[in-house]
């Protein structure tokens, strides 16, 4: 593996591996994400770029092809591209299926040129296809060869799957038939129309619409997204946490916070009011006794550098410590003159979120970064933290990163700066299911996730030895 990774592998391990009772528990703080620009890791599951194009080219859905499907393409770009005035073009036995420039991609932004189902394959021979991707204007160009199994090869529940919906009180829920969603549909809607009761009543604001709500039966990201729709993972074999009910919950306040609008919204406070108003991240949890350990373990980050590099912070705490900023200044301010400073920020000369903050903080409270970062320091110190804190602490921590290690080796398309979600109205639209049914199935795959969702069970059962036990299990299988 890359010498990065077999550093981060290796810190982890250590963690793992070193002796007594919550062995796992580190010292020091996690790596943030890796860089979505950083030379993919080794075990990607991916066509072997040609090495003297140095691109890479990711295929949807994951998987085997199967004759009928309809394909996508993603061309990651190597470090050091310059993608200024250059466009891929995909073409098949000499005829164009399309041109695309790079543009960032995903909430990392990294550089790639997308092709979202441009290879109909419904007529073509079962068997090898060549597809050439040429680079212009420099006219260089590479040939990727891909297979296709015959239709009547195609996984359940695929064969029969489509799209349906279910109007609740909330909600308009979307799901693909044949899925766990699809079984537990019923159940999932009630779910919902509790949950924006709660989002309402905590928000003191009423939702406008009903919210657009899709169930994707597989796990994205860390489950659960906000852009045109709510989207949220729900499967039996979710290894990225069982918490559909606080995932729902953390979304629907994305969707109600941005119909009350502001200018500019920073991303710490965004995340932590939804943490804030979930009472905790992938489950209720005390937010601020969790927060009050992030300084005994050395792993708070400043509030500048924590508001400028939101979403390449160790996810974990950077959402527990936005939680609890936002806690402090909602208890020592109360809520509208919170909610009035928060719809209030606007963009900086220098287009910095942490600026943008502090002239907010000084127009509202007569607040500079520093002074506020000493005053919620002070807050944090007086909160009582016990052992159980620390512990869950440290395994969610560790749990999360191994989470996105598996995800970045072995699931590629499931991690969170960069996964893959298409226009899913589109795919409603179109029919289209087999992005979301299908996903990395080998031996691997099975073994860590089984390893995954068990560490999730006994963490939340409050099992840390077991937790532990399975997390370090885990590791081993991603080291080799």
């Amino acid at each position: 593996m890359p010498a990065r990774w077999f550093k981060f592998v290796s810190l982890l391990l250590v963690l793992l591996m070193a002796c007594g009772p919550l062995s796992i528990l580190p010292t020091v703080a996690p790596t943030a994400s890796p860089s979505p620009t950083a030379p993919l890791p080794a075990g990607t599951p991916a066509p072997s770029p040609t090495p003297a194009a140095g691109f890479n080219v990711r295929v949807h859905p994951d998987g085997p092809l199967y004759v009928g499907d309809l394909v996508s393409f993603e061309v990651l770009a190597p470090d050091g591209f310059d993608p200024a005035n250059r466009v891929v073009v995909l073409e098949s036995n000499g005829q164009m299926l399309g041109e695309q420039a790079f543009r960032p991609f995903g909430i990392g932004g990294r550089n790639q040129a997308t092709f979202s189902w441009v290879w109909e394959t419904t007529g073509l021979e079962a068997g090898p296809h060549d597809l050439t991707f040429r680079l212009r204007p420099d006219e260089f160009s590479w040939v990727e060869t891909f297979t296709l199994h015959p239709a009547a090869d195609v996984p359940f529940p695929e064969p029969n799957a489509r799209w349906e919906s279910l109007a609740s009180d909330c909600c308009l829920l979307y799901y693909i038939t044949g899925t766990d969603a699809h079984r537990d549909i019923e159940i999932l809607a009630e779910m919902a129309d509790s949950e924006a009761e709660r989002v309402e009543t905590r928000f003191r604001a009423q939702f406008p619409e009903r919210i657009p709500l899709t169930f994707l039966p597989r796990v994205l990201g860390h489950g659960g997204f906000a852009s045109d729709g709510l989207y949220i993972s729900y499967l039996d074999e979710n290894y990225a946490g069982n918490a559909t009910r606080q995932v729902i919950h953390h979304e629907m306040v994305h969707w109600l916070d941005f119909r009350l609008g502001g200018d500019l919204r920073p991303s710490i406070l965004v995340e932590g009011l939804a943490v804030y108003l979930s009472n905790g991240h992938f489950k209720e949890e005390p937010i601020l006794p969790r927060a009050a350990a992030l300084l005994e373990l050395g792993w708070y980050i400043p509030v500048r550098q924590l508001t400028d590099a939101f979403y390449t912070s160790q996810h974990e705490i950077g959402y527990l410590q936005a939680a609890a900023l936002v806690a402090y200044l909602v208890e020592t301010y109360g809520w509208e003159r919170f909610n009035t400073f928060y719809r209030d920020i606007h963009p900086a000369p220098d287009g910095r979120q942490s600026t943008a903050l502090e002239m907010a903080l000084q127009k509202h409270f007569d607040l500079n970064l520093d002074s506020l970062e000493a005053a919620f320091l002070d807050f944090l110190r007086v909160q009582i933290v016990n052992d159980s804190h620390r512990a869950d602490l440290r395994l969610t921590v560790a749990f999360y990163d191994i989470v996105r290690h598996y995800q970045q080796r072995h699931d590629p398309s499931a991690h969170f700066l960069t996964a893959w979600l298409p226009d899913i109205p589109a795919m409603r639209q179109r029919g289209i299911v087999a992005d979301l049914l299908r996903r990395p199935r080998e031996a691997v795959n099975l073994r860590i996730e089984r390893l995954l969702i068990e560490a999730d069970q006994a963490l939340r059962a409050g099992n840390y030895e077991q937790a532990e036990a399975r997390l370090r299990e885990g590791m081993t299988w991603l080291e080799e």
